[in-house]
């Protein structure tokens, strides 16, 4: 059975290690605007941009990434760099400490392209709906700029992988 969006958007969150404040915005709750809840927004941003490099790290050093996408992997590795690095900078300008990545995010299990094409579209769509559903919440233009961006780059990563494994576009 089919992990459902708010299945895999629950299971990323844990993963990624996110703060309670920030699953609960995703989850549709109400939280106070302030500079604290930027920088939780903004470190978990940065889990999530974490999380997909471990991801396509782990597909191109096993060599799990198909042929005819590799070069798309390749390249969104890039784009996730660079996510991480406006993350980084923008947290530090604001006086936060980001988040490291995390040793171990359980990727053993994507021993097959089939399956690690299937994981870097969870991640995608998860980053996706992350981006959406944060952005509004966080109270500097210069985030949100950047947030748009990078949602621009979650969604064509998505869809990339949603034709690669065969799954709805649209």
């Amino acid at each position: 059975m089919a992990e459902s969006r708010r299945a895999a958007l629950r299971r990323v969150a844990g993963l990624a290690g996110l703060s309670l404040p920030v699953v609960d915005l995703l989850g549709g709750a109400g939280v106070r605007a302030s500079e604290a809840l930027d920088l939780e927004i903004l470190g978990a941003a940065l889990a999530l941009e974490h999380h997909a490099l471990a991801i396509y790290e782990h597909g191109l050093e096993r060599g799990l990434f198909p042929p005819g996408l590799r070069d798309y992997a390749v390249e969104f590795r890039g784009d996730h760099l660079g996510h991480r690095d406006t993350q980084v900078a923008l947290m530090g300008e604001r006086g936060g400490r980001a988040p490291e990545a995390k040793r171990d995010y359980g990727l053993g299990r994507f021993d097959t392209a089939e399956r690690l094409l299937k994981e870097a579209l969870t991640i995608e769509v998860v980053a996706q709906d992350a981006y959406l559903r944060l952005i509004g919440n966080i109270r500097t233009e210069d985030y949100q700029l950047a947030a748009a961006f990078i949602l621009v780059d979650e969604v064509r990563h998505a869809t990339v992988w949603k034709r690669a494994t065969g799954a709805r576009i649209y």
